[in-house]
């Protein structure tokens, strides 16, 4: 399998790619650019960034990076890195968009800072990739996630993310070109690429909730079990968090680069900065290292499990792990436990 290390270049080269289109037209800069940023084709923004607002949620990004990092430090959750990561660059981005105020025609800045801004949301979604066939695994539920494995769940779609980038990156080249018929045709591409990489997590989001429908129906003594359903509910709040902003980003680049919604800062703010943020903040109150623990981890049942042998399979063995765990659930500062590292 491919290391996110690996993949890290060509996404940056991807996204280099994808904001080349927006700044295509940078010729004949006026020389005030605060007096018609609308009209301005060297602002790729087509608009100022409120200085404010942009303080604002970058201080908020920060405080929630800070607040997932210490819970990190508490309850090791090495696989959750990503959004961590994520939550920090994201924060980088809004500092970069008060930077580029007062540097509205500088590619330099605009570039690092859609850089932030495009490719942070990628480490949310892959979070939240690897969180769901963490829980099934550590439920012994992988009968659950049919037809897909717990430990393939996250590169099927990551792997899914990066072709979508891809398409992404070969629409936003094309759109560039002095070729009417060329550059219609590449922005068609971009859309599409968009709208798969939407359509890509409407599934993931369907599969976390055929998992709940499958144990609630299926497995009651999975079910009733302690712990494990607050952080799978969050997960479902976070996955429509992060498709409302998916379908912003859809609509918005279905009206082209200086569309309506792109050229309005409202949109982003509201569509785009404060959902990822309320998904990513979830995750401050429900860790998944506060959850998943050593001490509520259902060790395998056997081969039935794999092979989906009916509702019954491993459900006397889970009611005797209910019982022998005495209603463990999320972990709590003070609770004294075998501390093992989660990788």
């Amino acid at each position: 399998m491919p290391r996110p290390r690996a993949l890290l270049p060509l996404l940056l080269a991807l996204a280099l790619g994808l904001a080349a289109p927006a700044l295509a037209a940078q010729t004949n800069c006026p020389a005030d650019p605060y007096a018609n940023p609308s009209k301005d084709t060297c602002n790729p923004l087509r608009y100022v960034p409120n200085k404010a607002a942009n303080i604002v949620g970058a201080v908020l990004y920060f405080v929630v990076a800070i607040a997932l990092t210490v819970q990190h430090f508490r309850f090791r959750a090495n696989y959750f890195l990503c959004l961590v990561i994520g939550a920090y660059c994201e924060a980088i981005g809004l500092v970069l968009r008060i930077i580029f105020r007062n540097q509205l025609h500088s590619q330099g800045v605009y570039i690092a800072m859609y850089l932030f801004v495009v490719l942070s949301p990628c480490a949310f979604l892959a979070g939240d990739y690897i969180l769901l066939g963490r829980i099934a695994g550590h439920l012994d539920g992988a009968r659950y996630l049919r037809p897909l494995k717990p430990n393939l769940i996250s590169w099927t779609f990551v792997i899914s993310d990066v072709i979508t980038f891809l398409i992404q990156a070969a629409g936003g080249g094309l759109s560039i070109s002095k070729t009417i018929s060329t550059a219609e045709a590449g922005g068609h591409i971009f859309l599409a690429g968009i709208a798969i990489q939407m359509a890509s997590f409407l599934v993931f989001s369907v599969l976390w909730a055929i998992f709940a429908y499958r144990v609630r129906y299926q497995d009651q003594a999975l079910w009733q079990r302690p712990g494990w359903k607050p952080l799978h509910w969050a997960l479902g709040f976070t996955c429509i968090c992060f498709l409302v902003r998916s379908f912003y980003r859809t609509v918005e680049l279905s009206q082209g680069y200086i569309g309506y919604i792109a050229t309005h800062e409202i949109y982003y703010l509201t569509l785009d900065a404060l959902p990822l943020i309320l998904g990513i903040a979830t995750y401050v109150f429900f860790w998944p290292g506060q959850y998943l623990t050593p001490e509520t981890r259902i060790e395998p049942s056997g081969q039935g499990a794999e092979l989906g042998e009916g509702a019954g399979v491993g459900a006397g063995e889970h009611e005797m792990e209910i019982a022998q765990a005495g209603g463990l659930g999320a972990r709590t500062p003070g609770t004294e436990s075998v501390e093992t590292k989660q990788s």
